[in-house]
């Protein structure tokens, strides 16, 4: 039986701890596209569009947040879909997903993996609309009815689950409530983010 660590429940706590939600005026700095975690062994790149916010990142605890690059640098530009998207890579050896995606998906299928998906550890907020894996990844989209960890971010969410080496990794999509994003949209966003951290990352 796989089993997950509780760092993942808390990415979105995590979150809520440093200072919200990247500032709508812009971040004023140059933009950020990729960030080197793990002395090197991960490398966090971003889709089109997107820029790291160096302001609530935390390479060194493997946490990474990303937004539209207007809102997190100087740089106008903005993605097609527009959404925040965190990141948090674990330590050597937690890595689980390989080989075994159906034992992880069924795990969240249930009350442990629901308390797992909310950042309060309650299972009774999540109610899992699909789940899915395929190449290594667990996507799931879920429903939280709790209110959002952080204020300005709607309920629903995106979560992925893969190896990056020796390390379990996370990719998370949530839309901002001015702009909800629509469920096929926000999936085939989470996937270009994964896609585009395992094509960086030297494992």
């Amino acid at each position: 039986m796989v089993r997950l660590f509780p760092v993942w429940a808390g990415i979105a706590l995590f979150l809520a701890s440093c200072d919200g939600l990247p500032s709508l005026n812009g971040g004023g700095g140059d933009p950020v596209r990729s960030m080197s975690l793990a002395e090197g062994d991960v490398v966090v790149a971003t889709p089109t569009g997107y820029c790291i916010d160096e302001r609530t990142s935390r390479p060194s605890r493997g946490f990474v947040v990303m937004a539209g690059c207007a809102l997190v640098s100087d740089e106008p530009s903005m993605p097609a879909v527009d959404g925040l998207i965190t990141v948090q890579v674990g330590d050597a050896d937690t890595a689980l997903v390989d080989n075994d995606e159906e034992a992880l998906a069924a795990l969240l299928a249930t009350a442990q993996g629901a308390a797992v998906l909310s950042p309060n550890g309650d299972p009774t907020a999540i109610e899992i609309d699909r789940l899915e894996n395929r190449d290594g990844v667990v996507y799931v989209h879920f429903i939280d009815s709790a209110a959002p960890p952080v204020d300005g971010l709607e309920q629903l969410e995106w979560r992925a689950f893969f190896d990056l080496g020796s390390r379990l990794a996370t990719v998370t999509v949530r839309g901002f409530a001015r702009a909800p994003i629509d469920t096929d949209e926000g999936l085939s966003l989470l996937r270009r983010a994964v896609a585009t951290i395992r094509d960086a990352s030297p494992s």
